[in-house]
């Protein structure tokens, strides 16, 4: 039997809960919650699915976090680069392969 009911309900309530419940700052809370979505779908998805997990969470924190952390640190007027931005997005990328292994494992 897989637990994805339970898996699936799981994620819903780390993604809806409030920023201000969780200790968190906003900004900090949407890099969690992107990047724990992005690396659920990069997980379900070819070629990605084919990876091992380590690979899908830098190509996660790398290419698509250090990215976003790129272009907001080429515009400084209206966008600020931390590394504390690419702290949460590492938390978001590993979480999001927690969740993808309970997703697949059987009990």
């Amino acid at each position: 039997m897989k637990i994805r009911l339970p898996t699936l309900l799981l994620v819903l309530l780390l993604l809806t809960t409030p920023a201000s419940a969780s200790g968190l700052g906003n900004d900090k809370a949407a890099h969690i919650t992107v990047s724990t979505a992005v690396g659920i779908v990069l997980a379900q998805n070819k070629p990605f699915n084919r990876w091992k997990s380590w690979q899908r969470v830098l190509f996660n924190v790398g290419v698509i976090g250090g990215g976003k952390e790129w272009y907001d640190a080429r515009h400084p007027s209206s966008h600020s680069a931390d590394w504390g931005d690419i702290a949460a997005d590492a938390v978001g990328a590993v979480s999001a392969e927690g969740v993808v292994w309970l997703y697949h494992k059987e009990w």
